[in-house]
């Protein structure tokens, strides 16, 4: 009989160590990143949105069959950053960059690089969902169980509500430097009727419900695989999975139901006129030496005007890039435009209460001409775009460049929802991507907003899903706050949009238009809105 050494045993113990670190096979990479883009295919702009349903559980089968904390992390990183390389492919329209400086290979390799940071971030904070998910014991039921001493929570509890922890609240918040935009429940904002619960229980309960979904998916292939590698979310006997399943869709079926009853009470009536200015003013003629300047541009507008009806005239973002109320001629000119139009104007600019506080601005003018004095300052910034982290004086100037602003160093962020109480109605002003921020967009419908507006320039990428994505989020805040939405776009898509998250007029990328529709201004609370923080 073969005898074992000291030495032989010593030597085995950093063997099993390492291999507890061992890098993932090939197949084990595959796997993962295939996994993760096949779900990214149904983000908005490619809209395969069913497979949403199902497409998390391989991800959460790969996480329980991981045999060290390292293998889920990993898992979880390749699938999420390969989920989010196709979910935000439009990065990629960042190019060209020649208005920066950058030739046409400098331009594809800073958009690819912004492209693969991006997703590398939302891939970490996916790695920390399956880490969390391993080391938390669980178990395939509804219910609570005690397995060996040890209480197990439910997977149909724990997998949901850490993904919606994690990705929607504490990963991307904006003091993380995070971006909550990739999320799962955009992928249905097409299928309006499925949507509807989303005035009560947010997005993030559509996201919640999504992956519920996908948990009863892998609890039932983990059944039926057989073996002991997905035994952590395997039931006894497919009966039991089936039964799980039931649970499931009963929940699914209630939360329709629960959507449809408060869209029966939701008030839809359109009763105004308004109209999106989309100007269409692209990156050359804003960056460039061919750059227009106020005066063109106000005449570019006057053409696009003539004609409009008497109701709300909605500009995009930074329609008019300068200071606006340092500039009477141009204020003056704004109002006779508002009283020859017998409308009110919500208009994007720049504001400041001193030298170094430059605002992104959203103003509003009456019908009469007056300028409010209340002004909305954009309080959710763009990280690198809008204003520069506090790290970013100890990189390269080539990286530094890439925070260029209007204001030139970066914006501040304002405090408030302020409300631009016009003739019309009361409307909430949101700038550029602040509509990804159901937060913020509560807080305003909270302060007496009973209209959303959005503000956007979307010129810097170009051709791309960007302003696809955007739409879908505008259509979840007008459905969570039972609001109609104008999402005012520079160069498009802009849109109309229902309280029951309809799009009821939009418009075409890089066309110079005015998009015209009806709205109505609401001012009872939805459930969400009122309780949502």
């Amino acid at each position: 009989m073969p005898t074992i050494t000291k030495e032989k045993k010593q030597s085995e113990k950093p063997a099993k160590k390492r291999a507890q670190l061992k890098v993932l096979s090939v197949k084990e990479i595959v796997i993962c990143a295939l996994s993760g883009a096949v779900l990214g295919l149904a983000a908005p702009g490619i809209n395969l949105w069913p497979i949403a349903w199902f497409g998390l559980a391989p991800l959460l089968l790969l996480i329980v069959s991981s045999k060290s904390g390292f293998t889920a992390t990993a898992r979880g990183f390749i699938f999420g950053t390969c989920f989010n390389l196709v979910y935000l492919n439009w990065y990629l329209g960042l190019q060209p960059l020649d208005w920066l400086g950058f030739n046409w290979w400098q331009g594809w390799l800073m958009a690819c690089a912004a492209w693969m940071i991006v997703s590398m971030h939302q891939g970490i904070l996916i790695s920390l969902f399956a880490l969390a998910s391993y080391l938390i014991p669980v178990c395939e039921s509804y219910l609570p169980k005690k397995i060996s001493g040890v209480w197990r929570i439910p997977a149909f509890v724990l997998f949901p509500g850490l993904w919606v922890l994690i990705l929607n609240k504490l990963g991307n918040a904006p003091s993380m430097l995070g971006v909550p935009w990739s999320m799962l429940e955009y992928t249905q904002y097409q299928q309006t009727q499925v949507i509807q619960v989303a005035s009560i229980i947010g997005g993030i309960g559509v996201g919640f419900l999504i992956v519920l979904a996908n948990v009863s998916v892998a609890n039932l292939v983990a059944t039926l695989h057989k073996k002991s590698t997905f035994k952590l979310l395997a039931s006894d006997r497919p009966r039991t999975a089936l039964i799980q399943l039931g649970v499931t869709a009963l929940i699914l079926v209630g939360a329709y139901v629960a959507g449809a009853w408060d869209s029966s009470r939701a008030s839809v009536e359109a009763t105004r006129h308004a109209a999106v200015l989309q100007g269409n003013i692209n990156i050359d003629m804003q960056k460039t030496k061919r750059r227009w300047n106020p005066l063109d541009l106000f005449h570019h507008y006057q053409r696009l005007l003539t004609g409009a009806r008497p109701g709300l005239i909605v500009y995009s973002e930074s329609a008019m890039p300068v200071f606006f109320r340092e500039h009477d001629d141009i204020v003056k000119a704004m109002g006779a435009q508002a009283r020859s139009l017998k409308s009110d104007l919500v208009l994007g600019s720049m504001d400041r209460q001193s030298a170094d506080s430059p605002y992104n601005s959203a103003f509003g003018i009456t019908s009469d001409g007056k300028l409010l004095n209340t002004v909305y300052h954009k309080r959710y910034l763009v990280p690198f775009g809008e204003y520069p982290p506090a790290f970013i004086e100890y990189l390269p100037d080539w990286i530094r460049v890439l925070t260029n602003t209007p204001a030139g160093g970066g914006f501040a962020a304002g405090q408030d929802p302020a409300v631009l109480d016009l003739k019309s109605g009361k409307v909430a002003p949101l700038i550029c991507f602040e509509c990804i921020s159901p937060e913020l967009v509560a807080s305003s419908t909270r302060h007496g907003g009973e209209l959303l507006v959005n503000l956007s320039d979307l010129a810097w990428f170009h051709d791309s899903s960007i302003g696809e994505q955007m739409l879908a989020f505008s259509v979840f805040r007008a459905v969570e706050n039972r609001r109609f939405f104008v999402f005012a776009a520079n160069t498009g898509p802009s849109a109309i949009i229902n309280p029951r998250g309809e799009i009821c007029q939009r418009s075409r990328l890089n066309q110079d238009l005015l998009l015209e529709g009806s709205i109505g201004f609401i001012s009872d609370m939805s459930i969400f809105s009122q309780w949502y923080r």
